[in-house]
């Protein structure tokens, strides 16, 4: 009789031990939402103290998009008043009398006064009532290398250098039509990257919705490991860590045991995802006319981030998610070796693009940007159950030969994550780069074969001749061999 007894009050007592502000706290419907109405909303302005802002509710827009409604609310508060809107308040829960409203989402550019967009609770929980895709239904378009950093050719790249006094020019559509209701932009926090990376990069992590900011470990807040996993907390999603962390932070609106709702907003529109989710901080405020933006500081993993839809993102809590190591290791043009180490998502839109940055501010910690280079680089990827991929590339250029070798990088794991096998799994990829501080170019000037007349299975001997920039020539002999099953008649061969 006292083993039943003895179980209730131990669950007794791990009921009592959750947070009250971490419980489920009851939805109030869209419904019975009118204007007039004054609640409070929960965030965090400094360190890992959640604090309350005030909130009165001007209106409710209707069909915003399609079947999707936004709540217009004007926020209050000393802090408010001063940062406004900003960056990384995405999710903050807005209660009215004790009831869950929805995520603070949504602001305009260059307000005057903290008008935001709320997202109704009931349509974040609502995206996610679904479940899981089919399988093969969320895979991405291919990648394309050239559009990688979201301009026209791989030859803007190097607009910044060709055009020093334009380099920090205001990028076109960053504020886009001020007069429209934006999603509020997410801080990328970005530690280990050089500026370098963060030029060449910046334009396409705007365009996802992300604001570069600087970022600090788990050890920049001494009470950072205080945090508290409950709505108001901050929420980061980590895209790369290691040697270069790239996390992308928010605000937790509501926990329902082990799911996890935040940003209120789509973080970058990629449906079903895997990427760590881990609890933050923040170090300070940056008030800004533009968009204040919050620096945060990123914790300790505390689940999985499995998907990302039109009104949120959904985390699990001690979920692991499925990375990609990524080595690179590089012999530097003054005979040095060095090796970074990161961890990427596994995603057939983010890997490549991720493995891609990784390796460009590798070479470029160490590497001219600017100047004859020659780079040669050997990928190698581990897949499980299935032999090693290998790949091999050498770039030679005067100004983006670094940019070039990068992308050559990602080029494989995008073929084999879009390649249609679904249970292909990548263990590790490898990099290895030599660099040389010169550029090792020719051009092909001719090309003798020993004969002309020729039989089916036959070997021929190829002799190429090359013209180095300074005039000098170089003749290398390649054998070829003639296929066997080829019908009598001319045969072309296209030597490159």
């Amino acid at each position: 009789m006292t083993r039943p007894f003895s179980g209730l009050i131990f669950l007794l007592v791990l009921i009592l031990q959750i947070p009250a502000a971490a419980q489920s706290a009851p939805f109030l419907p869209l419904e019975q939402v009118e204007r007039g109405m004054k609640g409070v909303g929960r965030t965090i302005f400094d360190g890992v103290e959640i604090e309350e802002f005030g909130v009165e509710i001007l209106g409710v827009l209707r069909n915003v998009r399609p079947r999707q409604n936004l709540i217009l609310a004007r926020l209050s508060g000393e802090k408010i008043e001063q940062s406004g809107v900003f960056g990384g308040m995405s999710g903050s829960p807005v209660y009215v009398d004790g009831r869950l409203v929805g995520a603070v989402a949504y602001s305009w550019a260059f307000a005057t006064e903290p008008i935001a967009g709320i997202t109704p609770i009931e349509e974040i929980v609502g995206a996610f009532k679904e479940g899981l895709p089919r399988l093969g239904s969320n895979r991405p378009a291919p990648f394309q290398p050239d559009r990688l950093y979201s301009v026209s050719t791989l030859s803007d790249l190097v607009d910044p250098i060709r055009r020093p006094s334009l380099a920090v020019e205001l990028e076109p559509g960053r504020f886009g039509d001020l007069q429209r209701l934006t999603p509020i932009a997410s801080p990328l926090s970005l530690s280990g990257v050089t500026p370098a990376t963060l030029r060449y990069f910046t334009s396409l992590f705007r365009s996802l919705g992300l604001e570069p900011v600087t970022a600090l470990s788990a050890t920049g807040l001494s009470d950072l490991g205080e945090a508290k996993l409950e709505p108001g907390a901050t929420l980061a999603a980590q895209l790369v860590r290691g040697d270069l962390d790239l996390s992308a932070s928010g605000t937790i609106t509501h926990i329902s045991g082990t799911h996890v709702y935040a940003f209120g907003h789509p973080f970058m529109s990629i449906g079903s995802t895997d990427m760590p989710m881990t609890k933050g901080g923040v170090v300070a405020i940056i008030s800004s006319l533009a968009g204040s933006q919050k620096v945060s500081a990123v914790g300790e993993p505390i689940g999985s981030i499995t998907q990302d839809r039109a009104t949120g993102i959904l985390g699990l809590t001690g979920r692991q998610p499925d990375l990609i190591p990524l080595k690179v290791k590089l012999l530097t043009s003054r005979g040095e070796e060095k090796e970074f180490n990161y961890e990427v998502v596994t995603d057939g839109l983010l890997s490549p693009l991720l493995t891609t940055l990784s390796v460009f501010n590798s070479l470029t910690s160490y590497e001219r940007v600017v100047g004859n280079q020659t780079l040669q680089m050997r990928c190698t990827i581990s897949l499980k159950d299935q032999p090693e991929v290998r790949f091999e590339n050498s770039v030679s250029d005067l100004a983006n030969s670094s940019a070039l070798t990068a992308v050559a990088a990602g080029a494989p794991v995008n073929v084999l994550l879009n390649s249609g096998f679904d249970d292909l799994e990548m263990e590790q990829v490898v990099v290895e780069i030599t660099a040389v501080e010169q550029a090792k170019t020719a051009v092909l000037d001719r090309v003798w074969v020993d004969r002309v007349d020729v039989e089916p299975g036959e070997e021929i001997e190829l002799s190429v001749f090359l013209r180095k920039p300074n005039g000098d020539m170089l003749s290398e002999k390649f054998p070829l061999k003639i296929p066997e099953q080829l019908p009598p008649g001319p045969l072309s061969i296209l030597v490159g």
